[in-house]
């Protein structure tokens, strides 16, 4: 009996000791937490895609399985809203990040949170949720000529558009017929920016260095510059650009070009003799002729007064006749409609102007697909979007309409415009009634 009691008084303190050691085994073997470290963008609209980077979204994968996709398991929420997250990627370092990352509808700006191992981890920092205010009363429609579609577009008083492509140059009649009006099979040689002046002339920028000029009867020549790049003023073939790429003409029939790798804003005459009107060095400054500065100027549009009007990165700059150089509106990135004080841009290109002074832009930064939209700064200081949200092909109303990439924009009278796409999209027309 005693040694049947000392048996089970051994087995019982065994057990013990057993659940003792598997709970304190259980202790410091915890399930490890998710981590955020950062993510990017750090703003966007509702459906734009979102990666978040750290480690322990899902447990680590061996290395011989690769970097992924991996199914996601774990919950991704803005601001408390859940997100459709698809797919963890992990580095060779065992690192890794969730991507894509929808914004979710209904999301408001907050910090973004994961959840995996039954833990809840939060961003330091807050995602924005872009909110655009759009210009009511917009409708966009698809130009249905087949093979319409280019990095920019101009129109002519007739309505007849023309359009730089890979290597040449179409026009567009109003009946949707397509005609080749010039193009090259030099490699390399492509024509980029496009505007037609009152008199039917056409001039197109050329990668990357000379200004092609088409008379109304068809002759294709060299306005200025050469097949060698550089950075020098002159007359016709002496002159040199670097990338040169929105172009624009005014009324006394002078051409204004983007000198974008060369961050100058040129002038050409009509004779063909080249200036530096504003620009030196790459940065942001505004002031007088070379002692202002532009980061990556694309394109320009002129009124009817002899302003020039630049899109410069984030930036909308004007340049008066005479090569004062001020800062219309933006400052650092991001998506925010108001006040011209207030707003902000992503990546500004295509520029156009209608008689009212409105200014018409294409913001196409598509960092992660966040958004591709035209819009439009008014005289009053406001900006509002037009139409446009995130990638995709769709016509309807501004708010809803979709493009792929929106590099080009012609005015055709105030509130009708058409929208060049560069990703093979066909050109778009959007008008606000």
């Amino acid at each position: 009996m005693k040694i049947s009691e000392f048996s089970f008084k051994a087995e019982f303190s065994l057990t013990v000791i057993l659940l003792i050691f598997a709970a304190c085994s259980k202790n410091d073997n915890p399930e490890p937490s998710p981590v955020i470290r950062s993510f990017y963008p750090t703003f966007g609209l509702v459906g734009s895609s979102v990666a978040i980077y750290g480690d322990q979204f899902i447990p680590t994968v061996p290395p011989e399985k690769g970097v992924g996709p991996f199914t996601n398991t774990s919950i991704v929420a803005f601001n408390g809203t859940v997100a459709e997250a698809e797919y963890v990627y992990q580095d060779s370092i065992g690192k890794q990040h969730i991507y894509p990352t929808k914004v979710p509808a209904g999301a408001t700006s907050g910090k973004i949170t994961v959840t995996a191992n039954g833990k809840t981890v939060s961003s330091l920092d807050d995602f924005i949720v872009c909110v655009p205010i759009y210009l009511p009363n917009v409708e966009v429609t698809s130009v249905p000529a087949s093979g319409a579609w280019g990095h920019d577009v101009a129109i002519d008083s007739e309505g007849s558009l023309y359009v730089t492509q890979d290597n040449r140059i179409v026009r567009i009649t109003p009946d949707g017929n397509l005609h080749i009006l010039w193009s090259s099979s030099v490699w390399g040689e492509m024509p980029l920016g496009i505007v037609v002046d009152a008199n039917g002339n056409v001039f197109a920028t050329i990668y990357s260095s000379y200004i092609l000029k088409i008379s109304a009867d068809g002759k294709a020549t060299i306005l200025a510059g050469s097949a060698e790049s550089g950075d020098v003023d002159g007359q016709g073939a002496s002159a040199r650009f670097n990338f040169p790429y929105g172009i624009a003409v005014d009324n006394d029939g002078n051409v204004y070009v983007a000198d974008t790798f060369n961050h100058k804003i040129r002038k050409i005459t009509p004779d063909g003799t080249v200036s530096t009107l504003a620009g030196s060095t790459s940065g942001y400054k505004d002031g007088t002729g070379t002692n202002a500065q532009f980061g990556s100027p694309w394109d320009v549009a002129t009124d009817g007064e002899g302003n020039v009007y630049v899109t410069d990165g984030v930036r909308i700059r004007k340049i008066t006749s005479d090569g004062q150089v001020s800062t219309v509106a933006g400052s650092t990135p991001g998506y925010l409609d108001g006040t011209t004080a207030n707003a902000r841009f992503g990546q500004l290109e295509g520029i156009a102007i209608d008689t009212a002074g409105n200014l018409y832009v294409c913001d196409v930064d598509n960092t992660m697909l966040r958004y591709l939209v035209v819009r439009r700064i008014a005289p009053d200081g406001y900006v509002v979007t037009v139409a446009g949200s995130t990638s995709g092909q769709l016509d309807g109303p501004g708010s809803v309409a979709k493009f792929d990439r929106v590099t080009g924009i012609s005015m055709i009278s105030n509130g009708t415009f058409y929208i060049a796409q560069s990703d093979d999209g066909p050109i778009r027309k959007i008008v606000i009634n």
